[in-house]
């Protein structure tokens, strides 16, 4: 991620966004999540401003929908490879098929793999842990620089994390995920917590779909970056798969 070099006064209306509507439980099916935010690292000089801010948000957010014990926020010196590892296994093995298993990170990001606090976490470990859950429904939010490049055709063999797993990266593999001080947080992650809030449901049924949730938040973050940055989707997934219900 980095810190967008232009601001505009409309960023501020997405924060009314995070005000807004009041969340319903999940159906019939659990929420298990890890939110991860990494902005400082062992090395200060690549430390970021606002990614442990946006991993607070979408844990608060989520956290609504779900209980203490199936959520987990690791920011920072907290946000270990090993210790994001060892929480992912611990939360997701608990998810039955109609559950639902969510893993949010902002921070850097590079070819195939993530930074954590002390070092990089290849996509195949989250390959790994994400094919053990037994929830139909597995899905990761990425904001961070070149998180598209988790599709790229050459990385398919190796990044592939199985059915029913929908990526949803900020960024073209090519692009940079910019942060924002009037938002303070990243263009992606902001817009993603207005969306999943209910903004995103287009024909105002109550539930976010994934196309939904797409269709909202591309257009609006390429309008936030000036079409520098491009948020992708990809994986084997039902397109209107429910994410979650914003009211019964």
């Amino acid at each position: 991620m980095k810190k967008h070099p232009k601001t505009n006064n409309r960023l501020l209306l997405l924060a009314v966004f995070l005000l807004m509507g009041v969340p319903y439980a999940f159906a019939q099916a659990r929420l298990f999540a890890v939110a991860v935010g990494v902005s400082e690292h062992q090395d200060p000089n690549h430390n970021l401003t606002f990614a442990h801010q946006d991993a607070m948000d979408m844990h608060d957010f989520l956290r609504l929908y779900t209980t203490a014990d199936r959520i987990q926020l690791l920011t920072d010196s907290d946000a270990t490879y090993e210790n994001v590892v060892h929480h992912l296994e611990r939360l997701f093995s608990q998810a039955s098929p109609e559950d639902i298993v969510i893993f949010f990170f902002a921070g850097h990001g590079h070819l195939n793999v993530f930074q954590m606090h002390d070092k990089q976490m290849n996509f195949s470990t989250l390959q790994r842990i994400f094919r053990n859950s037994e929830a139909n429904r597995r899905i990761i939010f990425a904001d961070a620089c070149h998180a598209g490049s988790l599709r790229q055709p050459g990385n398919r063999r190796q990044a592939n994390p199985g059915a029913n797993v929908m990526l949803f990266l900020s960024s073209r593999n090519y692009q940079l995920s910019w942060e924002s001080s009037a938002l303070q947080g990243g263009f992606f992650t902001q817009t993603l917590i207005s969306g999943l809030r209910g903004e995103a449901d287009a024909n105002n049924d109550g539930s976010v779909t994934a196309i939904e949730l797409f269709k909202y938040v591309n257009p609006k973050v390429r309008q936030l970056s000036g079409d520098t940055q491009v948020p992708v989707m990809w994986g084997r997934f039902d397109r209107d798969m429910v994410i979650l219900r914003t009211r019964q």
